[in-house]
Formats: structure tokens, sequence, C-alpha cells
């Protein structure tokens, strides 16, 4: 499976209208225009997955229920095969929330598809969704149902005989109260609903289960959480276990052996072929004594016996929930991973006694719950060879040996009960944390990614695309920054949660511990789960660290300075919450690329500071900021000190932890003394993750948010979506290559993006007010790829993306539509004419390509991108000329020179 390439021919014409700021004209015009003008790659590595939340298989007819699978993302969107895996198909990309909940296929029409936006796992980095849609042609078109303020939709039930009856159960609001929470029923297919189960507005509803034989009968778990930014909450006396006999109209809670009092996540399923048996695993967080095991533990730790939790517990009743038993025998830990984000139970519809959890890995029971697989990391049950973090899972309710799972490394299937599974590498999946670059040629990509190490990728592959092969593993654990030394790529320094940081030697493999520590007896260091990194612009051996101080290293990571005091509120009550969490921590550092020693860093507390002497004096900014209107409490998502200007820096911040959706982006030119919004006509409801300004245009900004990229041209007054063939993707880190001008997006969701923004670095108001412009053509080498013969994978199942184009790519700007052709032409340093290309005569950008060969007027020669289909020119410079309206302007293109691969793959000139 190929990713689309770009197009050759383009045109910009929204762009030219916006950069005028002729609102009445842009507005007759559609907005498509800019964004399909920079179409992107989409590069990978898809090999590691990403996040799966929901799988849902049609119950009929026979043949969807064998080849149709539908797989959501936690942020990638609802993915489709109708081929059993041979395939997949986004179907869910034309809407703006692609944080999947849950997703439901009406059992009684497979071409009827529900699916619960925002996802339900109660993470640091849960999205939230916009309410419930409905397909009626098996995903084709989608049609928003309302619930748009239930933020997050865990579970979907629908009627066996009537898909008209759905009941949806909504957790609501994350981080904040709401009352749009409980479970919903709709009996008209979604044009009305009606709220049937309801506790407050602190308590949602998270699995929901149906009775197939007495469709009237349902189950629901409620959930007592409290999740703020600096704590969880995990449980409370509210969550519980309630079933209705008649629909809904009334409930029982149940107990009879159940815990009470700080329970947290429950999940459930029913036993359809004797629906009076039902399990349920339950969070139990009421203290316990210590076992004998753990006794010991803290005998040789020397610290006194403490109290632990019950943890997870696994509860069945044989009557329809009026008393319950303990299934499993003790603690089992490996079932007590952060259950907020796991807790799926689900049954063998064969057989009662066959039971799996969600978990680390996939737990396991064939007998009830008297023996256990699955309680160990690497796996010894079932999935083995899978990735582990087990999120989802579908059980064929016809044939116990097929088995659908999805985890934090993507989506698996099993034809014998687990014993083997295969891998479905094709769904281009991957949560990124932040991203960098190199300066080699062609530049390699560096990312961290969720649950997935640090990864080094190509930009273009060695045999003409980049795939699955291409990429290689640079760090550990959840991959955060990676920096990489601009004059010398062996060094790459890099972290992952919590702070744990390694400087990676390139030429020998070697890894470094390189993390930041204090004296025994200090006071401990606080870092972020996604501690910031950063390397001076000036010398790239100069390092800094961010714990809730600001760290130095003028030696590539092998000593450390501490050249701040806190720079967060340092507030104690905040700092020693539940729930494996960091708080008053930096987030994020930046040092001005103009003037060494101006750094500023930003926290997760709101704190902005800066100094302007290298850290010996410190400016909270923080104040002056909530001045201009960025709360002061607002989480830090980015600061970026501007490449044109030493006292200039922008700043965003997030309201995200505290349901606040709104964009918050300020700008200083004075160092912080004064600040002003620059977030425009930013839509509201997207919080913003990163901005960056491009060092050649100083109007030039992006920003990446909660849904998508956006891109303004007159310095932050107005504001466009930038995201052509990207969907509506969770953005959280952009950088644009200093040699390349590729503007690289990092999704948390569908990995990295690329495109070439290259024209946009040169428009300004002078340009437009020509009749014509020729913009500068950008340098480029010519590669002769490998890949001999029949060197790639045969088959549909293989994701892999085309190189850009082996071109020279020359852009022009018209302000009206030309009235004759536009002529282009291409010749050597003698004036021997080489190529003549034909031109799109549209008002505003124009763009188009040539192929470095000769091209006689009117003949495009296409063929294999290496010396077949006519010879490539040699590298060199080259003029050229533009003709249109009686204009002639000209431009010199330089072929910087000509790259192969070895056998290896390696880069090497070829001269």
């Amino acid at each position: 499976m190929k990713t689309r390439p770009p197009e050759r021919l383009f045109s910009w014409t929204l762009i030219a209208l916006l950069a005028v700021g002729s609102a009445a004209v842009a507005e007759e015009r559609s907005a498509g225009d800019l964004l399909k003008s920079f179409p992107y790659r989409n590069l990978g590595p898809f090999r590691a997955g990403s996040w799966v939340s929901a799988i849902a298989v049609p119950a009929a007819p026979a043949r969807e229920h064998l080849y149709t699978i539908y797989v959501g993302m936690r942020n990638g969107g609802v993915w489709k095969t109708t081929n059993n895996g041979v395939t997949f198909e986004p179907v869910f990309d034309a809407q703006e929330k692609l944080s999947m909940g849950d997703i439901a296929v009406a059992p009684s029409d497979a071409n009827i598809v529900w699916v619960g936006t925002g996802d339900a796992f109660c993470t640091r980095m849960s999205t939230s969704g916009d309410g419930i849609y409905k397909s009626v042609d098996a995903g084709k078109t989608w049609t928003n149902m309302g619930l748009r303020d239930s933020h997050h939709i865990a579970r979907i039930m629908i009627h066996p005989g009537n898909p008209d009856i759905v009941y949806v159960a909504a957790m609501g609001h994350l981080f904040s109260t709401n009352v749009e929470r409980g479970v919903f029923k709709t009996t008209d297919g979604g044009r009305t609903w009606q709220k049937i189960l309801y506790v407050n507005d602190k308590i949602g509803a998270v699995d929901l289960m149906l009775v197939q034989s007495a469709p009237d009968t349902l189950y629901a778990a409620m959930y007592d959480k409290v999740r703020l930014p600096w704590n969880y909450e995990m449980g409370g006396p509210e969550s519980g276990i309630y079933k209705t006999t008649d629909g809904g109209r009334t409930w029982s809670r149940l107990s009879g052996g159940l815990p009470s009092g700080r329970v947290g996540r429950i999940g459930l399923d029913v036993f359809q072929k004797n629906p009076d048996i039902l399990y349920a695993i339950v969070e139990n967080g009421n203290p316990r004594p210590a076992n004998p095991q753990e006794l010991e533990q803290d005998k040789r730790r020397d610290v006194a016996p403490r109290l632990r939790t019950f943890g997870n517990e696994v509860f069945r009743t044989d009557d329809g929930g009026r008393s319950w038993r303990k299934a499993n025998k003790g603690y089992e830990a490996a079932l007590d991973k952060a259950p907020y984000s796991f807790n799926m139970l689900r049954l063998d519809q064969q057989d009662p006694d066959t039971v799996y959890i969600t978990a680390q890995s996939l737990a396991s029971t064939n007998d009830g719950g008297k023996t256990w697989k699955g309680l160990s990391w690497p796996s010894n049950g079932v999935f083995d060879r899978g990735f582990g973090d087990w999120r989802t899972l579908w059980v064929d309710p016809a044939d116990s040996g097929r088995l659908i799972f999805g985890s934090d490394g993507g989506t698996y299937i099993s034809y014998d009960r687990g014993r083997t599974c295969h891998h479905f590498a094709n769904i281009p999946g991957g949560e990124f944390y932040a991203v960098g670059v190199d300066m080699e040629d062609p530049y390699n990509i560096y990312g961290g990614l969720q649950d997935h190490d640090s990864w080094k990728g190509p930009s273009n592959g060695w045999a003409g695309e980049v795939s699955l092969s291409d990429w290689v593993t640079v760090g550990v654990g959840d991959g955060m920054y990676n920096q990489i030394d601009p004059a010398d790529s062996r060094w790459v320094y890099n972290n992952r949660e919590f702070g744990d940081m390694w400087r990676l030697d390139q030429k020998s493999g070697f890894q470094t511990d390189i993390r930041p520590r204090r004296a025994a007896g200090d006071r401990p260091l606080r870092f972020n789960w996604t501690p910031p990194l950063h390397l001076s612009p000036h010398n790239p051996a100069i390092l800094y660290a961010g714990a809730q101080v600001l760290f130095r290293s003028l030696d590539r990571g092998d000593h450390w300075e501490e050249i701040s005091p806190d720079l967060t509120t340092n507030d104690d009550s905040k700092e020693h919450g539940e729930g494996n969490i960091s708080y008053c921590t930096l987030t994020t550092i930046g040092e001005s690329p103009v003037k060494p020693g101006v750094i500023w860093t930003g926290a997760d507390d709101g704190k902005v500071q800066m100094t302007k002497d290298g850290g010996a004096t410190w400016l909270d900014r923080t104040a002056k900021l909530a001045a201009a209107g960025a709360p002061e409490n607002f989480w830090v998502s980015r600061v970026f000190p501007s490449p044109h200007d030493a006292g200039t820096c922008f700043v965003a911040k997030t309201g995200l932890r505290f349901d606040k959706f709104e964009p918050v982006l300020c700008k200083t030119t004075d160092y912080g003394e004064t600040w002003t919004s620059i977030a425009g006509d930013l839509p509201a409801g997207k919080p913003i993750n990163v901005v960056i300004q491009d060092r050649k245009n100083a109007g030039l900004l992006f920003v990446g948010t909660e849904q998508g990229v956006y891109a303004t041209l007159d310095g932050g007054r107005t504001w466009a979506p930038f995201k052509a063939n990207m969907p509506w993707l969770k953005v959280t880190d952009l950088l644009i290559h200093p040699r390349e001008n590729d503007l690289v997006v990092a999704t948390f969701g569908r990995s990295l993006w690329v495109t070439d923004i290259s024209p946009l670095q040169e428009l300004g108001e002078a340009t437009l007010t020509e009749d014509v412009h020729l913009f500068d053509i950008k340098p480029r080498t010519e590669r002769v790829y490998g890949g001999i013969g029949n060197y790639q994978l045969l088959g549909d199942s293989h994701l892999s993306t085309p190189n850009e184009p082996n071109e020279v790519r020359i852009s022009y700007y018209l302000k009206a539509k030309a009235a004759g052709p536009v002529k282009i032409t291409v010749a050597d340093p003698y004036g021997k004419l080489l190529a003549e290309l034909t031109g799109k005569g549209e008002a505003g950008l124009n763009s188009v390509a040539w192929s470095m060969r000769v091209e006689r007027p009117g003949q495009r020669q296409e063929g294999y991108e290496g010396y077949s289909g006519g010879q490539l020119v040699d590298p060199g410079e080259y003029m050229v000329t533009l003709e249109v309206g009686g204009r002639k302007l000209a431009k010199k293109a330089v072929i910087r020179g000509r790259q192969g691969w070895t056998v290896g793959p390696v880069p090497v000139e070829i001269k």
C-alpha cells in the first residue's frame, strides 16, 4: 500500500488572498485552494503502530463477519478493511475529531455503524471528542447525532433487532464537571436522546453491556474519579455496577459481594448463552495489609511495613448480579498497571470459564479464575508476540479461536486463541511527542513515540520510497525529544519520560547516560512526563535540560550545572499527586538564535520565565502574559524565541487539562515586558501545542493544535488551515528544516508528515504588488535510486511512501490570470536550451517541475528515476526563464550534486 505522491502542478490562489487581507474575495473562493497547495508526505514509522482504542466486526452477513473489521485509534480516526486486513482505508478522516472512544455495528444491519468520539482512557494525553456519529452506508458518510458535550464516549450498545435503539455510556468531561454524562438512549436512530442513568455531574459511565436474548436488560459501570493536572483520584464511593431490566426506565445498583468505598474503573462482560453469568473487573482502591512477599520487600528496602490497596479484582455472578464471588485468587500485580487506561474484560462466548483482561499483558484464564496466564512481561500467555499494553479486544462469539486485539503497538489478529498472531502493520499509526532533524543529505528525521522508543528515518529513501525497513531505533522508553548535532550528526541527544537522558554515538551505537542529577540529600528533581531537552543554536556542545530548574551542560552532557532557581510555582500541595504525575515542572526551553544567553522557559503550572544573561538573573513574565490574555495557570506548551530578533519570543499555552480549549498565543518584542495576543482568528476549541516562526519570512508562523496545523503570513492577524491532504490530527511538534525548507509535522496519531514550504518563505507584501514574480529556486540533488530489479515487496499489505519527486520545482506568482500561455525554459550556462515547459496561468501562486533531464518542447520524458527516461543533466548551475504577458524573468537553478547509494544502503556521492 503506497501513500499518494504529491501532485506535480499546483496553484496557490488563496495564499495571496489571505496575505493581502482580502476577506471578501477570500470568502468567494474555497479554502480548498490553500488546503491542496502543499500536499504532505506521510512518512511513518508505521511499523511501530499506535494506541488502538476500539475494534468492531459486523455480526452478519457471513462474509462481512469474516472479512470486515473496523479499527478505532486513540488519535487516528477509524480504519476499515473488507478483505480481512490485506488493506485498510480511513473512513472517518473528513471529521475534525479523530479521537475514538468506541465503534459499534448494528447486529441487524451491517451498514449501520456508530462511532463515539473522545478516547475513554483518562490519561494525561487523552483527547476529547464532539459526540456520537452514525453511518448508514458502512462508513462512507457520517452524521453527528449529538451528545457533543459528552467529550469521552466509552461504550455503544445497539439493540439486536431494532437498530434505532441505541445505548451510550458517556464519561463526560475528563478534567471538570458537566451534566452530559451517564447512560443515554435513543429509540429513533439518534434524532433524540434520553438520559436514563445519571448520578451527578462528576460521575460518568465507563462500560455498558446488553443481554442479546433480553435486550431490555443492561448492565452499566459508573465511574467515580477526578483527574486534575497535578493529581488523579482513582476512585470513590459512587463507582458501581447498575442493572436495568426495562430498557433503562429503572435501575438498581448491584452489591452482594462487590467492593464499596474507594472503587475505580470497572469493566464488564455478559455470557450471552447464559446471561445470568456476568464478570466484572473492579479497581479496588481500598487499603489492605501487606502480604508476606510484600512484607519481605519492605524489609529489604529497610522501610516500615505499609498498607497496600487490593488493586484490580475479578468478580463473577451466576445469578444476574444478585450475588458475586471473587474469581481471582489473590493480588495479581500484573493486572494493576494504570487501570484507568485498561480494564476491558471479555469472555469467550463458547466457554464462561475463559476470560481475557486488558493490561500490560493480556491476562487470561481458562478455568474461571483459578489459574491465570499473561501475568508477567514479556507475556507468557496469549499473544506472546504482540506488543504490550493491551487496550481493547474482540472475541469472535462464533469462533473462540478468532481474536482481534489492539494495543499501543497497533492491531493484531489470531486464529488459534492467541497462540500465534499477525500484526496489521499496514495501518499508518504513530503517536509522536517531538521531532528533530539532522543535516545529512537526504536529511533524517528523528522522533519520540508513545511507548515506542525514539526512531530515525530518511526524508527520502534509497530505493525511491520510505518504507518500514528504512526506520531504526535510536532511543528507548516513551521516546521524547531528539536533538541532533547540526555539525556532526554522529551525536544524538534524546530522553524518555520523567527525565532519563542519553547521548548516542551513531558511529559506534554506544549510549551514554547523561541524566542530570543532584547530590544525595538534596531536594529531589521533578521532571515532566515529556521533559524538555534543548540544543544551543550557537554551540552544539551546549545542552539545556529542564526539571523544576534549568540545567546546562557545556560538554555534551558529561557534566551539568544548575543555572536557575526553581522556575515553577513550587507549590508543594501539587507536587505529590497520585497517578504517576510529576507537576511543577518545566515543559519547554528555548534559547534565542540571535543572541546567546537569552533563554526562555515554560512550565506545566503556567510559569514563563526568561534570562538575558545566561541564567545569572531571571525575570518572571507570567503576570505580564496574563495581562495580554494568557491565563496564569495554563500549561505552557511552547516558548519559541524568534530567529529574527533577540527580544522577540512567542509563547503558546493550553488549557486542555482544565477542559478549556481556547487557543492562547502571545508575542513579545521587548524581552517580555509587554505582550500582544496573536491568536487572531484561530478557531475556538483548538488549543495550541506548538508554535514556530520561519527563519526567512518573519510574518510566516505555524501552529500545531489539537486538530491540525494553521499558518499565518501576516504575523498572526489572520490564520488559515494548512492541512492539504492531512486529516485534522493532533499536532505535537513542528520544525522547518534549515536547508531544505521542509515543514516537518509530528502528529499524535498518524506519525510524521512533511511538505516543502519554500515559496511561502519568499511571499510578502512586496511580492504581491508585482504583476509577475519568479521565486528563488530551491537547490536540488539528483538522486539515482537503488532497489534494482524486483526489490520492492509484492502484494498490497506493505506501507511505503514515495520519495519527493526527483525534480527542480519552479514557482511563480501572477497577480491576475494570464491572458496567454505561460512558458518556462531551462538553459545551460552557455545558453543552450535544455527544456521548455508550460505552466498554469492562474492568479496567485503556481508551480511547474523540471525533471533535471533534457526535455524537448512539448515532450516530457517519463521513466525510471535514474538514468533511464532520459539522461540526467550534469550537476551545476542552470538558467530558468519565465515568459508570461510580455514579461521575461530569470532565476538561477542549482543542481548541487548527484547521489546514489551503496548496497547497504549508505548515501555516496557519484562523480
